[in-house]
């Protein structure tokens, strides 16, 4: 990993939006706002559940923490100084440390395999703000819990970020042919629909971010 010196600033949600992003975060809640097209209680009824599904327990160990704490110090480093370069790699382990410092943590479950991620994943409806809007047609359902099963193909190339789910369960609902295809066009347009200017200049520097050996590689090229 190489990186150029620079002054080091507050990470913001750029870092962990690419670095989530790229893993599968917006790809586990992905086919659910798809659903928001239609905000329709039957809908919700039938993707959702009364109670949360249980989840194994992810354990980090303190060699992990190390390692993506000096990860994320060098990317913060990096996307922060203009100049900079690097590339950042990131293992399973350190995507669910990630994870974990996050308000979906204890409810999804990443793994990496070879080109693609899955995840299982059990969390309130409620968590996501933007089903708020919906109160009046859902009521008490917002209650409810979204889960299910996942597994896409996710990059980012010149800033834009590509997802392609390869596989959706929700409550047991198998989502195939058309449906899936449209919930990964909904997730991929929500990636890049950032509209802050700032935002959206430190992105265009991410060259490339893939899945590959079951890792996530992100790679940072200096601003034009």
């Amino acid at each position: 990993m190489t990186q150029q010196a620079a002054q080091k600033r507050g990470f913001g949600c750029l870092g962990y939006g690419c670095i989530i992003g790229v893993a599968i975060i917006v790809v586990t809640i992905g086919g659910l706002f798809w659903l928001a097209r239609s905000a329709m209680r039957g809908a919700v009824e039938r993707f959702t559940t009364e109670q949360p599904v249980a989840l194994p327990t992810i354990v980090i160990d303190e060699g992990t923490k190390e390692s993506l704490t000096r990860t994320v110090d060098a990317f913060k480093r990096t996307i922060q100084d203009p100049q900079a370069s690097g590339e950042f790699i990131l293992s399973q382990s350190e995507l669910n440390g990630i994870l974990a410092s996050t308000h979906f943590s204890g409810m999804a479950i990443i793994e990496l395999q070879r080109d693609s991620v899955s995840t299982n994943f059990s969390f309130p409806l409620k968590t996501l703000g933007e089903w708020e809007s919906a109160r009046p047609i859902i009521g008490d359902l917002l209650n409810r819990y979204v889960a299910g099963t996942a597994r896409a193909k996710v990059g980012i190339i010149n800033g834009v970020v590509s997802v392609t789910l390869t596989s959706l369960v929700l409550n047991g609902q198998v989502f195939d042919g058309d449906a899936l295809k449209e919930a990964s066009e909904w997730v991929t347009g929500f990636l890049n629909s950032e509209s802050n200017a700032d935002t959206l200049n430190k992105r265009e520097r991410i060259q490339l971010a893939r899945i590959e050996n079951g890792a996530v590689v992100v790679t940072v090229t200096p601003a034009k």
